[in-house]
């Protein structure tokens, strides 16, 4: 396909560049062309290009590698993530330190909640840590006791992370210690989610005499709360290499109605770069908002609109028996509880769906506990009985309790939870009475469960460890969560853990998603569909009360209304004030269903 013009000027342009692309812009084709491009007018030089994830980098090598044949991509260029390219530049110069592995990262990470503020979420320390290590000079997350924990902690074990990585190369280029890459040209995308300090990297290829292109889209910035510049940073590189602006507004996904409905809401947006959106394909979408009972009758609406599209599935699925074809429906959210009765709905109906692992609402507890303890009754890894009976001690005496008793328990069992499905004895001398009473309780029961399973009784046991769960807790709707978690492992045929395998497949397949994705409005960035539902568009949900940064909040529901290729719905209940960002679009929501 011939490019536009403006592609075009991005394509021919040697110098600094700062290209504004839109959503569905065809940004990647256009970088892939400009490197083809540059390496014919410049058949000597070296190009490098960054991306933010090692996904994109992969595809993007792939893309170029395909445009100018594997030898001249191997000799003239390189591809790979801010983080890559630094230990690399490092390592060439010998003054790469050891490096905390990922797993170790998040260990320490972990442990710095423990000692600095127990009971944070970990995404809110990631924020701190990112917000703090991306600053150039002093920012206020850097006395949080949560970073200060964590960086003790690194120090401790004479290792850095993939943020230090970054920032020693920025250092070591401006002290002289190392050089810049030694390319012509750089070329980075997403440059809306750059921080001051990948910024500053940047730059300084920029001033070593490297000809720059970024590319990014200012109101596709989205995370802000973790230190990314949007609109700031794609300013300050305009200032600092005064590049020429390319604005590619040309949208080649959304019909008409669904890009002008998204264009109406980020116009409420005051720190943005001024553009114009054109619709490629011109009209043929369509854009509706409706009511809902509530969540429960949300998830049905979603659910009864998607079953008109849904096909028979050829396969043997235990879980599933309808599918809908790949790329064809997407149902967002503020926040990932608010897809939980939507998957439900969709395994109550056995409507093949994928949920990213740790967002699916058997990722977390008591559900995974649930599955866990399952496995293990069944001969799986013996932890679950170790986690199902901590979870119960501390819903029932608080965690300072629980603990004590879970290590006395370890001392006398030398940490082989297993055992207590062979009758080994216990003392309870050493623990307060409630605990004591609630561990041998326990004890009964796993042995109890662990015969029903073993006599075939596989829908007893479920009802019965999912019972238990459910008393642990005190409402109403954990309580109904955790029964119908139970009932859907009942509808499965074969094994324990064969049912159990085939929830967890469901998120953990590293193929391409089948079926209905389930993403929050974050993860669908970079993500396409033919129709996308967002539910819990409520003025409680959307702009996000945790969230001081209404602006941001507003880009967040662009990105998600420019995941729809041609139709988009979005639906409240009737118990909240519909989202003020649904009204910005241009749309009052009303009763009926679409």
């Amino acid at each position: 396909m011939q490019l536009n013009p403006d592609q075009q000027r991005v394509v021919d342009t040697d110098d600094h560049c700062l290209v504004v692309a839109c959503p569905g812009s065809g940004k990647t084709r256009v970088i892939t062309t400009k490197i083809g491009a540059l390496l014919k007018r410049h058949e000597k030089a070296r190009i490098c290009a960054v991306t933010f994830t090692r996904d994109a980098a992969g595809e993007l090598s792939h893309r170029v590698t395909q445009e100018i044949g594997e030898p001249l991509f191997k000799s003239a260029c390189r591809i790979g993530t801010f983080h890559s390219l630094a230990i690399r530049q490092l390592r060439n110069h010998n003054k790469l330190s050891k490096v905390a592995t990922p797993y170790e990262q998040v260990t320490f990470l972990r442990r710095a909640i423990a000692l600095g503020e127990p009971g944070m979420e970990y995404e809110e320390a990631t924020a701190i840590i990112e917000k703090a290590k991306g600053a150039l000079g002093k920012a206020p997350e850097q006395d949080h006791p949560v970073y200060l924990a964590y960086a003790k902690l690194l120090a401790s074990h004479n290792v850095c992370d993939l943020y230090d990585v970054i920032r020693d190369s920025v250092k070591m280029m401006k002290t002289g210690e190392i050089r810049a890459y030694p390319v012509k040209f750089m070329l980075v995308d997403e440059f809306q989610d750059t921080d001051n300090i990948q910024l500053e990297w940047v730059l300084e290829h920029a001033r070593a005499g490297s000809n720059i292109t970024v590319v990014g889209d200012d109101d596709q910035s989205i995370y802000g709360w973790r230190g990314a510049l949007g609109y700031g940073g794609m300013q300050s590189f305009m200032d600092a290499t005064g590049a020429e602006r390319i604005t590619l507004g040309v949208n080649y996904r959304c019909y008409s109605e669904v890009l002008s409905s998204a264009d109406r809401l980020i116009q409420h947006n005051t720190a943005r770069i001024d553009k114009a959106l054109v619709a490629g394909r011109g009209p043929g979408g369509s854009v509706k908002a409706v009511r809902a009972a509530g969540r429960d009758d949300e998830a049905q609406m979603v659910a009864e609109a998607i079953q008109a599209d849904a096909l028979p599935l050829k396969n043997n699925n235990p879980l599933f028996r309808f599918t809908v074809p790949t790329g064809s429906w997407a149902v967002l959210a503020r926040n990932r509880r608010l897809l939980d009765p939507i998957e439900e709905e969709l395994q109550a109906r056995g409507i093949q769906y994928y949920r990213p692992p740790k967002e699916s609402f058997w990722s977390r507890a008591p559900q995974s506990l649930l599955l866990s303890l399952l496995s293990a009754l069944d001969g799986g890894n013996t932890g679950g009985i170790d986690h199902a009976l901590n979870h119960g001690l501390m819903m029932k005496v608080g965690r300072s309790k629980a603990t004590e008793a879970i290590k006395a328990l370890h001392e006398q069992l030398h940490g082989r939870f297993d055992s207590l499905l062979e009758g080994t004895p216990l003392s309870t001398e050493k623990m307060m009475a409630d605990e004591g009473a609630f561990i041998l309780d326990f004890c009964s029961r796993i042995k109890a469960w662990r015969s029903q399973i073993l006599e075939g009784r596989f829908n007893f046991a479920i009802r019965a460890v999912a019972s238990w769960f459910a008393g642990l807790e005190d409402g109403e709707g954990q309580k109904e969560r955790i029964v119908s978690a139970g009932n859907t492992l009942c509808k499965l045929n074969g094994t324990i853990s064969m049912r159990v395998n085939a929830i967890t497949s469901v998120s953990d397949s590293k193929e391409r998603p089948q079926g209905v994705q389930l993403q929050t409005m974050h993860g669908s960035k970079g993500l396409e569909f033919d129709k996308v539902w967002i539910v819990g568009t409520e003025s409680t949900t959307c702009p996000s009360p945790k969230s001081p940064d209404h602006e941001e909040e507003r880009r967040l529901m662009y990105v998600a209304m420019t995941r729809a290729k041609n139709h988009l719905l979005m639906s409240s209940v009737m118990a909240e004030e519909p989202s003020p960002f649904v009204l910005e679009s241009g749309h009052f929501p009303n009763a009926s269903p679409p």
